[in-house]
């Protein structure tokens, strides 16, 4: 069931691209301010708890009134992953931010890197190269988390497990001070899911520089996703860390880490469906 409702997940997206109507946020959002002002618990577990009490509804309500009732648990399955996938553009921001660095358009290049949540702070006027860097690995980890991270436990958990990592994303995205744990909660949820995803990189990329990175992160428990996640796809891209880029490197990078992120896709996919047919 789970490569179909993949299937029919992906074709939605196809046809909606950025404007898919299922994402809407504002009832999660109310929730976690209604619980941020309950006094029962200290405040840096009250995100904690409100992200617990809606999959533990969540999981009651598929168990007892979904799962028994034929084809419901297919349609409600496909509802969530839509739901669970990532937000906003994605493809047509790397290529407006690539024609502008190829017109070295620098203030056009910032709006671009900034609606990625690119932080600028600290980055020098016709700073390039760093802020080519940030970007490149803001666009690396949005594809992760628009759609592998989301597959990883969908894959495990099934709906609810999807929905867990988009509400502890959406969450984490609030920038709130006291949601440590949330923090700590998402990067637990993406530390299997990236090494798996840079094993995946090596066998769709270049294995020899790839599996280089992923030996030296993967039993790693002190870097951050991005940290983990950046030298695993130069690595597959046989792109040097030390190579200082200018815009044409840019474009070349971030135009083939968007090929890498299509072929590993696939193999997920593949892999997936041959395990569910000799299992």
């Amino acid at each position: 069931m789970e490569i179909l409702v993949i299937i029919v997940a992906l074709a939605f997206v196809q046809v909606w691209g950025a404007n898919n109507p299922l994402h809407k946020d504002g009832w999660y959002f109310g929730l976690q301010d209604r619980a941020s002002r309950l006094n029962w618990f200290k405040p840096e577990f009250r995100s904690f708890v409100g992200v617990a009490f809606v999959l533990f509804l969540f999981a009651i309500v598929f168990d007892l009134l979904v799962a028994p009732i034929a084809g419901m648990q297919l349609v409600v399955a496909i509802i969530v992953l839509l739901y669970s996938l990532g937000r906003g553009e994605f493809a047509e921001i790397v290529r407006e931010y690539t024609q502008a660095c190829y017109i070295e358009d620098w203030d056009s290049a910032k709006v671009r890197a900034a609606r990625f949540n690119v932080s600028l702070d600290g980055i020098r006027d016709e700073d390039w190269p760093q802020l080519h860097r940030h970007v490149f690995d803001e666009a690396g980890y949005r594809g992760f988390e628009r759609l592998f991270a989301v597959l990883f436990w969908f894959f495990l958990l099934g709906p609810l497990g999807a929905l867990m990592y988009r509400l502890v994303f959406l969450q984490v995205q609030r920038g709130r001070e006291e949601d440590g744990i949330m923090q700590r909660w998402l990067w637990l949820l993406e530390w299997p899911a990236v090494r798996l995803l840079g094993l995946s990189f090596a066998l769709t990329g270049n294995f020899s520089g790839c599996m280089g990175q992923w030996k030296e992160c993967v039993l790693c428990v002190r870097r951050s996703t991005i940290e983990a996640l950046s030298p695993m796809i130069l690595g597959a891209l046989s792109v040097s860390e030390e190579l200082e880029p200018d815009c044409e490197i840019t474009r070349k990078e971030l135009s083939l880490m968007s090929k890498l992120y299509q072929r590993t896709f696939w193999f997920w996919l593949g892999v997936a469906s041959l395990i569910v047919i000799f299992l």
